[in-house]
């Protein structure tokens, strides 16, 4: 292991267990347009990046789009914050950080929240000294507006001279699985969180797990941890 190695972690529904919390600030959302709620399996289906077409698959005409964003900035933080003070790590993660840690790996966050409520989150569960870096939007006004995950983490590798091979990506999502490919980073999907299993299995991503216990193998495996 003489090659740096580094993890890029997602935040929400990947490492912390929020993804309750953010079904329920969906339907309140729903509610304040005047939509029926959506049950888990539907939010899961529908889900994707960016949040356009996430509004879009769930039945928003175009011209509600921008208005149904716009309470997605503002209201959606404002339900979300409160109740996410209390979420806990998904089960294996300290354990898995702390591992990681100590074999040398260096962890990042890449997640398309806001920094500041992630680092608060992150020493209130006291594994802030895990991370090198939390790239995330600066403010809500400026979510999903100035780049994407996938600009944000290819600017910041190029910056710090960080090779896609040396790295593994791990996420809920089908986007983090497009931002491996696209860098050509090893893609670990975690199910549980914002993505249907089978629509994660259906991008091929390198791995699919279904806990983070799960990935101490695969980094063995992969030369990350002796």
């Amino acid at each position: 292991m003489n090659a740096q190695k580094n993890i890029i972690f997602d935040w929400n529904s990947t490492l912390l267990d929020d993804f309750p919390i953010i079904h329920e600030c969906m339907n309140h959302i729903m509610q304040r347009v005047g939509k029926a709620p959506i049950s888990i399996d539907q939010f899961r289906a529908a889900y994707e990046v960016p949040f356009e077409t996430l509004y879009t698959n769930l039945g928003f005409a175009d011209d509600e789009v921008d208005h149904v964003m716009n309470l997605d900035r503002h209201v959606f933080h404002d339900v979300y914050e409160p109740k996410a003070e209390n979420a806990p790590l998904r089960d294996g993660a300290a354990e898995l950080l702390q591992h990681a840690h100590d074999n040398g790996v260096h962890a990042y966050i890449l997640s398309n929240h806001i920094v500041e409520p992630i680092r608060t989150q992150l020493r209130r569960l006291e594994i802030e000294h895990f991370f090198t870096e939390v790239l995330a939007y600066a403010t809500r006004e400026t979510q999903f507006r100035d780049m994407t995950k996938g600009e944000r983490l290819r600017l910041f590798m190029a910056e710090q001279g960080i090779a896609g091979s040396g790295s593994m990506i791990v996420g809920d999502s089908v986007e983090e699985i497009e931002i491996a490919r696209a860098i050509g980073m090893i893609s670990v999907a975690i199910t549980g969180g914002g993505a249907l299993e089978e629509r994660l299995r259906a991008e091929k991503p390198d791995y699919v797990i279904h806990s983070l216990h799960e990935l101490k193998p695969i980094l063995l495996e992969r030369g990350f941890v002796s």
